[in-house]
């Protein structure tokens, strides 16, 4: 059996603003998943939020969880690497794995099929409609479309070939393999499928193929744990963008506890 960890979550307060102390031993019932799935497992897990700002509580941890994008947690999270303490999410690939751009021009590189994305310094050129989204955001915030010959795009945004009507995909990579594959659509009216847009998602069995695809943009992007949007596009999957501060929900109960089991398997690999 494995020993017991410590395990330190940088993350965000579930319902911000929030008071109380800015960080401490998590205890049942308090509504954070992975929390939970770790004190199943044996685990001690700590929590340190964003806000409010302060202290960690006594504790020295064998293990690091980045699992938010704000600047104070990347900067915690370095700390802890340049302590020697393992980190997952690295936060160098985590910072680096915000930028959707960077991620495009990564995959570009690589092979790695992808939807067609143009920012400063050239790419594919962009025709008729197409999505202008912020090079670092999530939750469809601040995602549109427009007509590229009129296009007036900020130095913060990129712009993407838009697919009406394709196949999305999301799934959970967690060490290399895909979990929680669901279906997801926008709601009527909107072509943007986020759930926080008010898009849907259902479970679907993921191809093979596109599986493969998943687990390799995240391997790229050095991450171990990842969200994955991919559109399926007349047979052929490509990835739309990576989320490092990913949801571990899947869109059934028993794709959740999949997805958590992955997790704490590689942080008990990882110590």
């Amino acid at each position: 059996m494995p020993r017991r960890l410590t395990v330190v979550l940088l993350t965000e307060p579930k319902h911000p603003p929030r008071s109380g102390p800015p960080s401490a031993r998590y205890e049942v019932g308090r509504g954070n998943i992975l929390a939970e799935a770790l004190l199943e497992r044996g685990h001690e897990p700590v929590m340190w939020w964003d806000h409010p700002e302060g202290d960690l509580v006594d504790v020295e941890p064998d293990l690091v969880s980045l699992r938010s994008s704000l600047p104070i947690q990347i900067a915690r999270a370095r700390s802890f690497e340049a302590d020697g303490v393992p980190c997952i999410n690295a936060p160098s690939a985590h910072v680096a794995a915000s930028d959707k751009l960077a991620q495009a021009v990564a995959m570009e590189a690589a092979g790695v099929p992808h939807i067609e994305t143009h920012g400063d310094g050239g790419g594919w050129e962009p025709s008729g409609v197409v999505v202008v989204k912020p090079r670092i955001g999530s939750s469809g915030h601040g995602v549109r479309l427009a007509d590229s010959g009129s296009l007036a795009r900020q130095a913060d945004e990129l712009v993407q070939r838009f697919v009406p009507a394709a196949l999305e995909l999301r799934c959970t990579v967690v060490d290399g393999r895909p979990f929680g594959w669901s279906r997801r659509r926008p709601q009527e009216g909107d072509f943007r499928a986020n759930l926080a847009q008010g898009g849907t998602m259902e479970t679907v069995d993921g191809p093979e193929a596109a599986g493969e695809i998943a687990a390799e943009a995240v391997r790229l992007l050095g991450l171990e744990i990842a969200g994955v949007d991919l559109l399926i596009e007349e047979g052929e999957a490509k990835i739309l963008e990576i989320n490092a501060a990913t949801t571990l929900h899947g869109p059934t109960p028993q794709s959740t506890a999949d997805v958590l089991a992955a997790v704490i398997d590689l942080f008990e690999v990882t110590t």
